[in-house]
């Protein structure tokens, strides 16, 4: 029976009180003055920064009797007095080593206050949290982390411990922000916070301290903090335009809050680690982007494995929010009309995967330079339920308000979770005892991953993800059987009976978006084991828990090294991404690859698998053992047709439009060891031939079609505009850097690349780089459409392996892979090099067919209406960067001599396409290429249409672009020219 708890009536009733208006009628546009419950009482107040809270507030509609004063300390030192201004001055932005070094001086100075690193970023700067509490709540920090464990396991917990621990426990909420840098004001905002909540003597404020601990951490991608206060006061000094915020972090931009599911930046496993050694009960990710104060609910659909405490929970704090602010007349506050609530990558969405509550602000945008005149568009205007005091058509917006709005409404919701701090306490424990109930009881009792599949080593990496996201994974002693599926000895087999149960049924089921639904905010689909290319079975059965199970703690691995006797080392492409780095740890090693299956000592190779020669076997043994792959030593040569594997000398271009996209390709060759040399698509126009210096280039998506592609940053103004190190931007210029970034790849570069293919090289690209080489003739019998009459975003979809001959495809098993694919390119190829005929996806043998659990019951998809984004297609020769410089054949419209090699299409029927997500209007899809192999002189473009990489979560189909990369000089092998 599930224990009741009562809120502590007195506070609760001191709240109420401390937030009734002083008059229940005052003039339109006027913020009612709240009563001394609220207002600080005999405490010192500092009367400069109070001037400047005034002085800075230009619009008073949005002032509260939060946020209208600062109380002073002899020894605790306030913003104004650390940093000789205060936050929300305009034209002023700190840096994150700064309010770093803040957050130390009041741990030094309060003993209220406790700093904490959390890690490091990918460029060696610290992410840090510090945790605010009352002194004596404080000293008890680790006896309070105990408990919250405690609270977060009902295996050990029952309802009676569980209601003596929520007697004394007290939450944390932990607030993050500067995750996206261009959002700059929660990061100030929160300095101010930081010191009120150590400092000031209000009842609302030692509520709070005594029944919340309250964690912030200030920013969270601290590398792009750096860079982005760089670009501001490069533009503020010289007046001359600023460069954009080419780069953030290392690897990606505005997608390091789409980590949640990948968990690859360093960023997203510092959070996560923290986030599992302390159980916050919230987890609250500052943003800014609509007017003027989102608070998140969601229109949904609402990701349905979510606990349904979870929703609620969403909606009692953001009303609290939307009524406490709209009662003092605060424009602007609101819910429900953004975001929907369905995929679980943001980093807030670490909470919920974890029975934790996870939320966000969007918040009008900081500045920090004062916006006069700041219209808001009609649709945000108007009065609805869920906007009962919507935003003004016209506003003069200061970086104080952004200040105001946003602590104004942290301090009543950290209030609030205060207040009933014992509901919130109960309710993370029910939602821990609800996932594992469902664990025990429901339609899945236990996952199961075989360790002896195809790709051995990419199921090892997918058990290890989820292990670092906290789920418990066992292997299984013996064999047995359970619920009709056999387990074999060793494989990983993870029990549904455990808290983060809930994660498990996020990752592993698979997505039904209906299309009926208002368009998706992100992503419909992302079924973990389709995106890694992994089989995985479910068991409905308890008895799965009754059998010999051992906890697995270390780190999972396949099998590693080499076995056997011989001269000859054969390594079995396996479709394991690990077998790159082979190629390039053992640069000096003679490598064959195979051209067809073959038998050697009575064992089975794939096409594609390594064979090394008289290989010195020590070092060979070395290198397999360190990538996590297995070779055996051969007596006789296999007898197969093979070609050389050498390891190409590879450039790799990125735009100074944008690193999103690409920074998931060079995160993919970091981690597998394929060196690469990194440069900017300006610098192709310098006309020096790029054939002799490299062998493979890789051109990924960089914008948002071809034509702002091949411009790229415009050629504005007589000013360059410089991205580099220098005294007014120290932090630039980290990967690359350049005296002028303007000017796109244009005809120019796009010639240079033409001659590079011509010459013999390999280009591999996908996105916008696909439709810029179709779009410009550049890739002859291809073309790129924006169907209208379809719409997807960000799902699996079925990719049929249509030559299975083709070194792209090596180590794949079948015909058939999930791929990740959204909206565009859609490729048509108007001539062939093979096809194959209809293929049936659910026939025998297929890997797809497995026993997984929709997590949400399937409805019929209806045609969305139009809206698709125009892109470049089918564009007219004339319009070619080339001119006359097109090759002969196409110039002279002479039939050409090579053709595209379709290497993986959609199917044939449209309702073959969906495996997880949403797609509407699928016949567009049907028969269209996914891959594309195009010959061109002595050359080959390689076009994706899928993503093969994608934030870190489509491991499945990396080998696509890796075996591209090591078979790049004979990508024609299996075609009738090459036999």
């Amino acid at each position: 029976m599930r224990t009741r708890f009562s809120v502590q009536a007195a506070a609760l009733a001191a709240t109420i009180l401390s937030t009734i208006p002083a008059t229940a009628q005052t003039p339109p546009g006027t913020n009612v003055a709240m009563p001394s419950g609220t207002a600080p009482l005999t405490q010192p107040q500092d009367e400069e920064y109070g001037r400047l809270i005034r002085q800075h507030m230009i619009d008073q509609r949005f002032q509260t009797e939060l946020t209208d004063h600062m109380p002073a300390s002899d020894t605790v030192p306030s913003p104004l007095k650390f940093f000789g201004r205060i936050p929300g001055t305009p034209g002023e932005l700190t840096y994150a080593a700064d309010i770093h070094r803040y957050y130390r001086e009041l741990a030094r100075t309060s003993k209220r206050v406790k700093y904490m690193t959390l890690g490091t970023t990918e460029e060696g700067r610290e992410q840090v949290v510090i945790a605010i509490a009352d002194e004596a709540v404080l000293a008890g920090l680790d006896e309070n982390k105990a408990k919250l464990a405690m609270l977060g396991d009902p295996r050990r917990t029952d309802a009676k411990q569980a209601a003596e621990i929520i007697r004394t426990a007290k939450p944390i909420y932990w607030l993050t922000s500067g995750i996206h840098s261009p959002e700059t004001g929660g990061p100030e905002m929160l300095l101010e916070l930081a010191y009120r909540l150590a400092v000031e003597d209000t009842p609302m404020i030692r509520n709070i301290r005594d029944n919340v601990i309250t964690f912030i951490t200030p920013v969270v991608e601290v590398d792009g903090r750096e860079k982005m206060v760089d670009t501001y006061y490069y533009g503020k000094k010289t007046g001359k335009p600023k460069p954009p915020l080419v780069y953030w972090g290392k690897y990606v931009a505005h997608d390091n809050n789409r980590d949640g599911l990948g968990q690859y930046l360093k960023l997203t496993q510092n959070i996560t680690k923290g986030f599992l050694e302390w159980h916050p009960t919230v987890l609250h990710d500052l943003h800014e982007s609509v007017a003027y104060l989102y608070t998140s609910t969601g229109t949904g659909p609402y990701n349905p494995s979510l606990d349904p405490i979870q929703s609620n929970e969403w909606w009692l704090l953001a009303e609290t929010e939307v009524m406490e602010l709209s009662k003092r007349g605060v424009p602007g506050v609101w819910t429900y009309g953004f975001y929907d609530g369905w995929v679980p990558n943001y980093l807030f969405w670490i909470a919920h995967t974890h029975n934790s509550t996870g939320r966000f602000y969007e918040v009008q945008s900081y500045g920090p330079d004062v916006q006069k005149g700041l219209k808001m568009p009609p649709a945000t205007t108007s009065r609805e339920w869920f906007r009962p005091n919507p935003p003004l058509p016209s506003v003069d917006w200061a970086p104080r308000q952004n200040t105001n709005i946003q602590e104004s409404a942290l301090l009543f919701v950290l209030n609030r979770v205060a207040t009933d701090r014992t509901s919130y306490l109960e309710n993370y424990w029910a939602k821990n005892r609800n996932a594992v109930e469902a664990g025990r009881t429901g339609a899945v009792n236990a996952y199961v991953i075989p360790a002896a599949q195809h790709a051995a080593g990419n199921a090892a990496d997918m058990v290890n993800m989820l292990r670092r996201q906290g789920i418990e994974v066992h292997r299984a002693a013996q064999p047995f059987t359970a619920g009709g599926v056999p387990v074999a000895a060793g494989d990983y087999v993870i029990r549904a009976d455990q808290p983060y149960r809930t994660l498990l049924d996020m990752y592993l089921s698979v997505q039904n978006y209906p299309a009926a639904n208002p368009r998706p905010y992100d992503d419909t689909g992302w079924t973990m084991q389709y995106m890694h290319n992994v089989a995985l079975k479910t068991i409905k059965d308890p008895a799965v828990f009754q059998q010999a199970l051992t906890p697995l703690t270390d780190a999972a691995r396949a099998p590693a090294g080499v076995s056997g006797n011989g001269s000859t080392i054969v390594f079995n492409h396996s479709g394991d991404n690990a077998l790159v780095g082979l190629r390039f740890r053992l640069k000096g090693t003679r490598m064959l690859a195979a051209e067809a299956p073959f038998e050697v000592d009575g064992r089975k190779y794939a096409a594609g698998s390594f064979i090394l020669p008289g290989a010195d076997r020590a070092a060979v043994a070395r290198a397999a053992e360190a990538l996590g792959v297995s070779g055996e030593a051969v007596a006789t040569m296999p007898q197969v047709a093979t070609h050389a594997l050498t390891a190409p000398r590879i450039g790799y271009i990125h735009s100074w439009l944008r690193t999103q996209d690409e920074g998931w390709w060079r995160a993919a060759l970091d981690t597998y060891g394929i060196p690469y040399d990194y440069f900017a698509d300006t610098t192709l126009k310098s006309g020096a031939r790029l054939r002799g210096k490299y062998d493979v280039i890789i051109y990924p998506t960089v914008a948002n079609n071809a034509r702002e592609q091949f411009v790229g940053v415009p050629m504005n103004g007589k000013d360059a505009i410089p991205y580099e190190k220098s005294a007014l931007t120290p932090h630039l210029g980290a990967l690359d850097s350049a005296k002028d970034i303007r000017g796109g790849v244009g005809g120019a570069g796009l010639d240079a690349l033409r001659r590079f293919v011509e010459d013999g090289g390999t280009l591999l690209a996908d996105g916008s780089t696909v439709e810029m080489l179709a779009s410009f003739g550049m890739a002859q019998g291809v073309s790129v459409t924006a169907p209208s009459d379809y719409y997807s975003k960000g799902a699996i979809m079925r990719g049929l392996i249509a030559d299975t001959t083709s070194p792209i495809v090596y180590g794949y098993e079948g015909r058939q892979l999930p791929v990740y694919f959204s909206q565009t390119p859609v490729i048509t190829v108007s001539r062939t090099g093979g096809g194959m005929g209809y293929f049936d996806p659910n026939g025998p043998g297929t890997k797809l067919a497995q026993n997984v659990t929709p997590n949400v019951t399937p409805v019929p998809i209806s045609p969305w209406p139009g809206g698709a984004t125009s892109v470049l297609a089918n564009a007219e020769v004339e319009n070619s960067p080339f001119g006359s410089a097109l090759p002969a054949s196409r110039s002279s419209g002479a039939e050409p001599t090579q053709f595209p090699r379709v290497v993986m299409s959609f199917p044939t029927k449209a309702n073959d396409i969906l495996l997880s997500g949403m797609l509407s209007g699928g016949d567009a899809l049907t028969n269209k290429a996914l891959v594309v192999d195009v010959p061109a002189g002595r050359g080959h473009m390689v076009l994706f249409g899928l993503r093969p990489f994608w934030r870190w979560q489509t491991q499945g189909s990396y080998m696509l672009g890796f075996n591209t990369i090591l078979n790049w000089d004979h990508l024609d092998a299996g075609t009738p020219a090459a036999r």
